[in-house]
């Protein structure tokens, strides 16, 4: 169902950039309010995730350079190509929420098939 409402390019931009729901759900609020002094914990109760979830969702897109810390507060750190994607991805996502979490889920369990198929007792 995903492949119907997600376009190749926002589902490429998930599938290199977004880990979780946690992490879409983190940078979309922050996309939505740039002005906004945005903390972990009230990022976490935006967000309904733990504070545990949050932080690594906010680790991840800092990490791909999507978002950057500084004291604490978390901000929107994009090219201009960047924020029409994220622009594009709040567009299908609010949509399609369904079929973007598919993607995400999808991602989620390929790497759980891959990290099976290449634990231990596999080459023996």
């Amino acid at each position: 169902m995903a492949t119907r409402y997600v376009p190749d390019d926002v589902r490429a931009f998930i599938l290199k950039h977004i880990a979780s729901v946690a992490q879409i759900e983190a940078l979309l609020l922050i996309w939505s309010n740039p002005e906004e002094r945005w903390e972990l914990r009230q990022i976490a109760a935006r967000i309904y995730a733990s504070d545990t979830e949050t932080e690594s969702a906010l680790a991840g897109l800092c990490t791909d350079g999507l978002l950057v810390c500084e004291a604490g507060v978390f901000k929107l750190r994009t090219s201009a190509e960047n924020a029409e994607m994220i622009r594009r991805l709040h567009e299908v996502y609010t949509r399609y929420l369904v079929a973007v979490t598919d993607v995400i889920h999808g991602k989620s369990r390929n790497m759980l098939r891959a990290a099976d198929a290449s634990g231990p007792g596999k080459d023996q």
